[in-house]
This record gives C-alpha cells, structure tokens and sequence, in this order.
C-alpha cells in the first residue's frame, strides 16, 4: 500500500478509536464536567499540586484560559486554589477529595479501555505497537 492509501485507512481507523474514547469522558457522577475540566482534573492528579503558569503549559493553553477553566472546578468544589509559601504572586492548584475520585475513576475508565484494545493483540504485537506509539508521540512534542 501507498502512503496515501495508508493514510486513508488512517483516518477511519483513529476517527473510530476516537469516537470510543469520547465516550470514556462521560464519567458517572452528580457534576457536569466538560472535556476540557476532565484532563485537567486529570493532569492535576497526576502531578498532585501545580502552579497556573506550569498547568496551561501541560495543557497547551494560555494562562487566561487556565484560569476560567480552573474557575468552574473551584465552583464545583473539584479543585482548589491557594499559594505557594504565601506568596499570592504565585497560585497554586490541588485537587479536593471529590476531584480526586473524578480523576481516578476516569483514569481507571481508561486503563480497563486501553487494555481491552490490547487484549486483542499478541505480546510481541502490543510491545511494537506501544513502540510505535511512543514515536509518533515523541515526533508531536
């Protein structure tokens, strides 16, 4: 096959892994989250404690946009706020206990779904294709 002819296939095969995993973002609880609040729910978890300036740049948005969306999960009591050594210069973000749950529950959401994928593969297919992966991530840095 051509690399245009791969590339066609492509397409259909990421726009039909991305369709499932939109599906993982309806997280079962009382709080409407948006996608964008979800990973960032989600990036917070990971690191446990960030400064605003250090999560837009995880996120790949600007700071004002940072802030709106930290501004609603302080709202919905899922983040919160503070600074770092009493320095207001310098803003900080945490997950409460409720934004911890979202966050883990999303993740495991993810793990079960990510496993089923590999499921369907050989051990030695799942080790190229987590190989492959890693590269096409590394080359989008």
């Amino acid at each position: 096959m051509t690399t245009i002819e791969n590339t066609t296939r492509l397409v259909g095969i990421i726009d039909k892994i991305s369709k499932h995993f939109a599906s993982i973002e309806n997280i079962d609880c009382d709080i409407s989250i948006s996608k964008t609040e979800l990973l960032t729910l989600e990036s917070i978890f990971e690191q446990k404690e960030f400064t605003m300036s250090k999560l837009a740049q995880k996120l790949g948005i600007s700071y004002s946009a940072a802030t709106v969306n930290i501004d609603h999960l302080v709202e919905k009591k899922l983040v919160i706020r503070g600074n770092k050594n009493g320095d207001r210069r310098v803003v900080t973000v945490f997950l409460s206990d409720k934004g911890k749950e979202i966050a883990s529950t999303y993740r495991e959401q993810k793990k079960v779904s990510y496993k089923k994928m590999l499921d369907v593969l050989t051990e030695k297919e799942q080790q190229s294709f987590v190989i492959i992966l890693e590269k096409i991530a590394n080359m989008m840095k």
